[in-house]
């Protein structure tokens, strides 16, 4: 039998010790995760916030660059004789002259201040990127069909442009006409896509002419339909909403108007100081997003900053960028 006092073990002040030792690395550890922790939900929420800002900057381009597109045609507003319309209520269910009038109604215009959050709004009319030419069999006046080359992505509904590029013929005052396709067949053994039209053409369309999708578009922020009542960047097209960037809590627009006939801007105006005859002037268009990020509490505090010349400090600790692009629009600007 072993004497109690031989034996050895830990004593109190060594468990002490210990435990001290363990709650200082412990306590390291733990720092180290959160710190890093708050770096990757900071880093996460600038890629975030970035991407989403270059995505809604180039999506917006792409359709402001072609505001007022009408193919080889010449344009002017005064006088759209060589335009035939036949975009109505008959050939279009719930025509609206604001969505379907591509000659009345303005390539570009826009509202102030009037959105979510007193965010802008902008209307864009004109045509989509890419053309299809015109192919045999031509098919004369006062019939409803036409071919183009290749597999269109038109199809029934869309609403088209058909323009002359050729040599004018004076016995002809439309050089263009505007129709809605009722249904699209595509023969893959001509490479061709025969369009059935809800209306009459006006003429003969032969190898010099070529159809172009229109499109009216407008950009606006409302809450998400989700639900969670995150601001969103809308893109309807034809009135058909589509969310397209969360976390656009705010966008300004400046339109650039040319004064003096040289196509270039000579000062840039919000949509209310326009007027209602410079549209036809505005050649390059100002925009300004504010974008937040969708967590909250990712910046230590409320991060101030400025947009559109005011300087804000919010109540909420969300990662927000300011993204700023001027556009020129290429149907108007140094066509001179």
């Amino acid at each position: 039998m072993k004497r109690l006092n031989s034996q050895s073990g830990i004593s109190l002040v060594e468990v002490l010790v210990a435990l001290v030792i363990s709650l200082f690395l412990l306590g390291g550890i733990v720092q180290v995760y959160t710190g890093n922790k708050a770096t990757f939900k900071f880093t996460n929420a600038l890629a975030e916030v970035q991407e989403n800002g270059r995505f809604a900057l180039d999506t917006m381009t792409q359709d402001l660059r072609l505001a007022g597109e009408w193919g080889c045609i010449p344009y002017d507003s005064s006088d759209t004789s060589n335009i035939n319309n036949a975009l109505t209520g008959a050939t279009v269910a719930g025509y609206d002259n604001l969505l379907h009038d591509f000659v009345g109604e303005e390539a570009i215009e826009g509202t102030n201040n009037d959105g979510l959050n007193g965010s802008d709004r902008i209307t864009i009319r004109g045509g989509k990127p890419g053309q299809a030419n015109v192919k045999s069999p031509f098919t004369d006046a006062g019939t409803a069909e036409i071919t183009i080359a290749g597999n269109s992505r038109i199809g029934g509904n869309d609403f088209i442009l058909i323009t002359r590029c050729g040599a004018n013929d004076l016995l002809i005052d439309e050089e263009a006409d505007i129709m809605r396709v009722t249904s699209s067949t595509y023969d893959s053994g001509n490479d061709d896509t025969r369009l059935t039209l809800a209306g009459n053409k006006s003429q003969r369309f032969e190898n010099d002419a070529s159809v172009i999708e229109l499109q009216t578009v407008t950009y606006s922020i409302q809450n998400s339909a989700l639900g969670n009542n995150v601001p969103t960047l809308i893109r309807s097209e034809f009135g058909n909403g589509q969310e397209l960037v969360e976390g656009v809590e705010d966008m300004q627009i400046l339109y650039g108007v040319d004064s003096d006939d040289d196509q270039f801007p000579n000062q840039y105006f919000d949509a209310g100081n326009v007027g209602a005859n410079d549209w036809e002037n505005v050649v390059a268009i100002r925009i300004m997003l504010l974008l937040q990020s969708f967590d909250d509490f990712v910046t230590e505090d409320a991060q101030t900053y400025t947009f559109n010349g005011v300087q804000v400090t919010p109540a909420d600790r969300r990662l927000r960028q300011v993204f700023t692009t001027t556009i020129a629009l290429r149907n108007r600007i140094g066509s001179s």
